[in-house]
């Protein structure tokens, strides 16, 4: 049986998975890629057996992703959306989660707001708000 952790709030859903490619081109050539100038990426999504895939390339070499490219690690993070930005990050405190920045307007979810948590035990979150 399958337990269900409530950190980011009842209503929280699985939004997709973020994945650290070099080349997003080359591996979808037809794929739409959006040029995120604040996050410093370049994003593709992709569907993998029903679930949404973000494929990340890093748009210049400071860019987050660049780090996770050279250590080898192609898990960034999960997205999780949310109702509240505001109260699911106020939920995921108790929890060990912290915010790493304020939530900014992402251009990969239509200007939508997102903000990205961090837990030692559970690893990288993007918050995302649901549209209205």
């Amino acid at each position: 049986m399958t337990h269900r952790l409530d950190f980011f709030g009842p209503s929280a859903k699985a939004h997709h998975v973020g994945l650290a490619v070099a080349s997003i081109a080359a591996l979808v050539p037809d794929a739409e890629i959006t040029h995120d100038q604040t996050q410093k990426v370049k994003v593709a999504f992709v569907d993998i057996a029903g679930q949404s895939i973000e494929l990340i390339e890093p748009a210049d070499e400071k860019s987050p992703v660049s780090d996770n490219l050279a250590k080898g690690q192609k898990l960034v993070h999960i997205a999780i959306e949310v109702p509240d930005i505001e109260v699911a990050i106020a939920a995921a405190r108790p929890h060990g989660f912290h915010r790493l920045a304020k939530p900014v307007p992402a251009t990969a979810f239509d200007d939508r707001s997102i903000a990205w948590l961090f837990s030692r035990q559970y690893g990288l979150f993007e918050l995302i708000e649901a549209a209205a």
